[in-house]
């Protein structure tokens, strides 16, 4: 009887303790859920736009978080883009930082120490520049000639005399790098990342926010565009690339996943001198503004921001021909927009509009159509 009497104690003790555990495992997947209700409940899109971060241009923002969480990376955006504009700006010194200003005025004299930053974005830069010389970093002079003459009060187009004088130095085999240290070997050369320094930094701020937790929304740092991740609704993105002669878009680039876009356009900058357009792109095989289309734009994977930045200003200084036959050797994906009545010998584009006609890369055709 009493050893019946403790077994009966036991199962109910038992029961008990098993009742006990559902209660707790209940009552912690309500608050888990009413908390994660509630988190859901302060979840919005935000979309800003930003004048103040340098690269002189726009930078705009999309992010679907929670107010703390937005204002977290909201910070490492701006964080990361106004740092990057004085290690990459050649116009301003900064104290305690060697920027492309600093290289300009002492790197021949002697190496000079500078940023892990820009020696990761200077090597890309001259990587690029050996695929193609279209691609040139150390053609600053070149560069300072053109914009100055579209910055004056009364912009006007350089003498030839002074672009042929600007272009004479080495190269970017003149800029040697060791460790963590820039030399140039040729008094004459002057850098200038302008090409490249944009998406480079577009690049860091978006692994930044991945690693911080945000998988979705975008940057676009004046056309330089970069996905976060999919949309939250597990819709298509459509990004639009704009018409180069109305703000709205012409063509739309359709894709799920992330991705990053790089336009060049002879719209985006540039100066009118006796009735005639001068883009702000210099071909530095010729030290004159190219005119081959009106827009370029380079599609890769999302952790290429500065190749493909580096590779539109490359497409936009070559024919579109010969710019077919550079992606298919370099397995990059393009598409460029030129002017209809613009003949192009041996292609035949993807669309036409009543001003335009837009050519792409095979990978690109079933991603495309019309605005």
């Amino acid at each position: 009887m009493e050893q019946n009497k403790q077994k009966k104690q036991t199962s109910h003790i038992k029961l008990w303790i098993f009742g006990s555990l559902c209660f707790l495992v209940l009552i912690f997947g309500l608050v888990t859920f009413m908390s994660s209700r509630s988190s859901m409940s302060k979840t919005k899109l935000y979309n800003e736009t930003y004048t103040d971060l340098g690269f002189d241009t726009p930078i705009s923002f999309q992010a679907t978080c929670t107010p703390e969480q937005f204002a977290k990376y909201e910070s490492i955006l701006k964080d990361t883009f106004r740092e990057y504009n004085e290690i990459f700006d050649q116009y301003h010194s900064y104290e305690g930082i060697n920027n492309v200003y600093t290289l300009n005025q002492e790197a021949y004299s002697h190496p000079v120490k500078v940023d892990p930053a820009m020696i990761d974005c200077l090597d890309l830069a001259i990587k690029a520049g050996e695929l193609d010389q279209r691609f040139d970093v150390s053609e600053g002079k070149v560069l300072s000639l053109w914009h100055d003459a579209r910055e004056a009060k009364t912009p006007y187009v350089p003498s030839a005399t002074d672009i042929e004088e600007a272009k004479k130095h080495d190269g970017i085999q003149a800029i040697k790098i060791s460790g963590d240290t820039v030399k140039f070997t040729d008094p004459n050369l002057k850098l200038d990342l302008g090409g490249i320094a944009k998406g480079y930094t577009a690049g860091v701020a978006a692994k930044k926010l991945n690693e911080a937790g945000l998988n979705n929304g975008y940057i676009n740092a004046g056309g330089n565009v970069v996905l976060l991740g999919e949309k939250l609704n597990g819709k298509d993105w459509v990004i639009g690339i704009q018409s180069p002669d109305e703000s709205d878009s012409v063509v739309q680039f359709v894709t799920k996943g992330p991705v990053v876009m790089v336009t060049s356009g002879d719209y985006q900058r540039y100066m009118e001198v006796d009735g005639k357009k001068y883009s702000h792109i210099i071909d530095p095989t010729t030290g004159y503004p190219s005119e081959y289309m009106r827009s370029v734009t380079v599609i890769d994977t999302h952790d290429k921001s500065a190749w493909a930045d580096a590779m539109s200003t490359t497409l936009f200084c070559m024919p579109v021909k010969e710019g077919m036959d550079f992606c298919k050797a370099n397995h990059l994906q393009a598409v460029w927009i030129v002017n209809l009545d613009q003949k192009i010998d041996g292609l035949v584009p993807q669309f036409t509009t009543d001003r335009y006609a837009i050519y792409c890369t095979d990978g690109l055709k079933d991603s495309l159509r019309l605005s």
